[in-house]
């Protein structure tokens, strides 16, 4: 079941779910993990792809989940992302992160990129967005004051990335984003593990869950470290980016012909 970001969708699909007495239950992203731990807590739940499940209220403690939750967890590595965004754009003196204020993991993202990106010497500004409505808007203002903008792991943001693209080319403003996904839909680039990853771990996690080989309550949420760098060639060339050999040596191309599209 797909919610589409909507919070009272949700609740009802899990409702529904829950109602059908299945042995486990796998929420994708945090919403729909959400809806799902606030309508059981006896049913086994998979999470995916929860950037901040403590932030987010689903576990207590990655190492010892304690309930009936547990799961792969996408927190980036920003520290990774903010040093590649710099190998990219060496003259950059400032960055601007774009996020959903209403999300919770977004909002832990971009409290700790902003300290990370301020020891590397960027100045910062934070650019919060209530609603999809106002990303084109936002994504003008920043391509005015920032050099280079920073999305975050943004449900709602990734759900508009065309719209972030189409107007961040208007300026040639790059923008270096969180995960994989956003890369093939008009970002510059990231290093991240693929949401294929992703998906694959939680499908094992919840295979053992099922066979009783471990149990929510004992298994740590999984954290990836580190991942693939991934350029968008097409991106890169229309904002006059140089990839430097070191980077294109180990990246996965997407944005040309007979790349990873």
């Amino acid at each position: 079941m797909n919610g589409e970001g909507d919070q009272s969708k949700l609740a009802t699909m899990s409702q529904q779910l829950v109602n059908k007495k299945p042995d486990a239950l796998c929420g994708i992203a945090t919403g729909a993990t959400q809806a799902l731990a606030n309508t059981t807590k006896d049913i086994p739940i998979m999470l995916g792809a929860v950037t901040d499940p403590i932030a987010a209220g689903v576990v207590k403690d990655l190492k010892h989940p304690g309930g009936n939750i547990t799961g792969v967890s996408n927190v980036p590595p920003l520290k990774a992302q903010l040093e590649l965004a710099q190998k990219l754009l060496p003259k950059a003196k400032s960055v601007g992160f774009l996020y959903n204020s209403d999300e919770v993991n977004a909002k832990s993202q971009v409290e700790h990129a902003d300290a990370i990106a301020k020891k590397m010497g960027l100045q910062t500004k934070r650019f919060a967005v209530p609603s999809s409505n106002e990303i084109a808007q936002t994504v003008q203002i920043m391509s005015d004051q920032v050099d280079f903008i920073f999305i975050p792991n943004d449900n709602a943001i990734a759900n508009a990335m065309p719209t972030v693209t189409q107007e961040a080319n208007k300026k040639h403003e790059p923008v270096i984003v969180a995960a994989d996904t956003m890369v093939k839909q008009g970002a510059v680039a990231t290093i991240a593990p693929s949401q294929y990853d992703f998906g694959l771990k939680t499908g094992e996690m919840m295979a053992d869950v099922l066979s009783g080989k471990t149990k929510t309550a004992t298994t740590p949420v999984y954290v990836f470290n580190g991942g693939d760098v991934y350029i968008n060639k097409k991106e890169a060339d229309l904002n006059g980016i140089t990839v430097p050999d070191s980077v294109m040596k180990n990246a996965k191309i997407v944005g040309e012909e007979g790349s990873n599209k």
